[in-house]
C-alpha cells in the first residue's frame, strides 16, 4: 500500500495510463493505492488493459488512441517502450489543455512536442519494475520535467503522492542517471545470472552467493566502490586470472565479458591490463587473461 501524501486537489485529479507493461501496471497500482483516480487505461491488446483495470476498477480499458472519446483525464502518462513513443505521439489524440508526460529515462521531453494543444513533460520513476513483484513507491526516486509551470506543478503533485524522493531534473541529467542505472542494475543483474549459471553447472546452490552479494551492495553505499574493489583483477593476480580463463573455456560466451571487466578493473586500479591480442600472442593456444 502506498501512503497518500495528497491534498484534495491531487486526489481529485484524473489520470490516464497509456501502456500496461511493467511500468504502466505498477503506475496503475501505485496511483490507485495512493487515492488518485485512474480513469482510462490503454493497451494495444484490450485484454491487457482489462487486466490492469482490476487495480483501478472505475477505469475504462481501451485499445484505441483517441482519448477525446474516453473519460477525460487531467494527466496522461505514456508508459511505453522508447521505440513505441513516436508511433503513439503520431497517432494519439488528447483532450485540449491536458498534460501528457512520458516515463522514459532517455527520451527528451521534446519528443512529445508534435502533440497539439497540450502541455508536455517527463515523469521518470527510477526503479526496476516486474509485474510479479510489488515495489515500495515511497522510496522510489521520481524525476520530473515540464514544458510549463502548470504542467510541472501537476507532475510534482502526483510524484509527491507516490514518493518521498521527488526531483525536478532536466533531460541531460536524466539521461546520465539512466545510463548509470543500466550499469548499476541491468548489467549487475545479468552478471548475477551468469554467476548462477556457473554454479548450477557445478550443482552448487545459488544461495551460496547471497551473503557475498548483500555485503557487496551494502559496502558500495558506505564507501566509494572503486576504493573497496577486491578480487584477482584488483590484485593483478595473473595466476588466478589464468585459472579462471581456463575454467571459462566451458563458457565461451562469457570469456570476452570476463576479459573486458578484468581490464576495466585493472585500469581503475592503476595496472596496465594486457590486451586480449597481446595475451594470445604471449600464450598461443591459451585463453586471453
Amino acid at each position: 500500500m502506498v501512503p497518500c501524501h495528497c491534498n484534495s486537489r491531487v486526489t481529485s485529479m484524473k489520470i490516464g495510463i497509456i501502456g500496461t507493461g511493467n511500468v504502466g501496471t505498477h503506475l496503475v497500482k501505485g496511483l490507485a493505492a495512493a487515492g488518485l483516480e485512474v480513469v482510462v487505461i490503454y493497451s494495444r491488446t484490450l485484454a491487457h488493459a482489462q487486466e490492469a483495470v482490476q487495480f483501478a476498477p472505475t477505469a475504462r480499458a481501451v485499445d484505441f488512441l483517441d482519448f477525446t472519446a474516453c473519460p477525460r483525464a487531467d494527466l496522461y502518462l505514456l508508459a511505453v517502450p522508447d521505440q513505441v513513443l513516436p508511433e503513439i505521439v503520431a497517432k494519439a489524440l488528447f483532450p485540449e489543455g491536458t498534460v501528457v508526460a512520458h516515463t522514459s529515462g532517455t527520451q527528451p521531453m521534446e519528443v512529445l512536442q508534435p502533440l497539439k494543444n497540450v502541455q508536455v513533460g517527463v515523469f521518470y520513476p527510477l526503479q526496476t519494475f516486474s509485474k510479479e513483484k510489488d515495489v515500495d513507491w515511497p522510496r522510489i526516486p521520481i524525476c520530473w520535467e515540464a514544458s510549463s509551470p502548470e504542467a510541472g506543478e501537476m507532475l510534482q503533485q502526483v510524484a509527491v503522492a507516490l514518493s518521498r524522493n521527488v526531483l525536478e531534473m532536466a533531460g541531460p541529467a536524466r539521461r546520465q542517471l539512466h545510463v548509470a542505472a543500466v550499469f548499476a542494475c541491468n548489467f549487475t543483474n545479468h552478471l548475477w545470472g551468469v554467476a548462477q549459471e556457473i554454479l548450477q553447472t557445478a550443482n552448487l546452490p545459488v544461495t551460496l552467493l547471497q551473503p557475498l552479494v548483500e555485503e557487496t551492495v551494502a559496502k558500495a553505499f558506505q564507501f566509494p566502490p572503486f576504493a573497496v574493489q577486491t578480487g584477482p583483477a584488483r590484485r593483478n593476480d595473473q595466476t588466478t586470472l589464468q585459472a579462471h580463463a581456463n575454467l571459462l573455456q566451458d563458457f565461451p560466451e562469457y570469456t570476452a565479458l570476463y576479459q573486458v571487466l578484468t581490464a576495466s578493473i585493472q585500469r581503475q586500479a592503476g595496472f596496465a591490463p594486457v590486451s586480449g591480442l597481446e595475451a594470445k600472442n604471449r600464450n598461443p593456444g591459451k585463453p586471453a587473461q
